[in-house]
C-alpha cells in the first residue's frame, strides 16, 4: 500500500537505456526501438546533459527533413529538464508531474548523475495517478 513518505527510489526505474550527446539520431531511433522505449536519457560520464524523445526526432529531423545518421543527438535533446532526487517523496513527484504535465522525470542525485528514471506508469503501478 503506497504511503505519503514513499520516496522516489522505491519505485524508479534503475535498468535506464541511456545515450551520448555525439551518438547519431540514427543510433538514439534503433536504441529506442530495440529497448521499446519512448526516450533515451542523454548521459556524459554518467551526468544527466539532456533527454532526447521520438517526439524530438519526429519534429526536428523527420518533420525538418534532415538526415538522422549526420544529426548528433545533442543537436535535438531537450537540454532543460525537470528533475527530482532519489529521496524525494512520490507525493511531491506527482504534483510536479501533473502542474508540468510531465510523463517522466529524470532521478538525478547531488552531483547531477543519473540514478533512476520515473514514469507515470510506475507510479501508476503503486496507485498514483497523473
Amino acid at each position: 500500500m503506497p504511503t505519503i513518505e514513499m520516496k522516489i527510489r522505491e519505485v524508479m526505474s534503475t535498468n535506464i537505456v541511456t545515450i551520448g550527446p555525439e551518438k547519431s539520431v540514427s543510433e538514439a531511433v534503433k536504441k529506442m526501438m530495440e529497448r521499446d522505449v519512448e526516450c533515451l536519457p542523454v548521459v556524459r560520464s554518467k551526468v544527466l546533459q539532456g533527454m532526447i524523445t521520438f517526439r524530438d526526432i519526429i519534429e526536428k529531423v523527420v518533420y525538418a527533413r534532415r538526415e538522422p545518421e549526420r544529426i548528433k543527438v545533442r543537436d535535438v535533446m531537450a537540454k532543460r529538464m525537470v528533475t527530482c532526487g532519489p529521496n524525494s517523496t512520490i507525493i511531491d513527484v506527482v504534483k510536479l508531474m501533473k502542474n508540468r504535465k510531465l510523463r517522466r522525470i529524470p532521478v538525478v542525485d547531488k552531483s547531477k548523475r543519473l540514478v533512476g528514471l520515473v514514469t507515470n506508469f510506475d507510479l501508476a503501478i503503486f496507485g498514483w495517478e497523473i
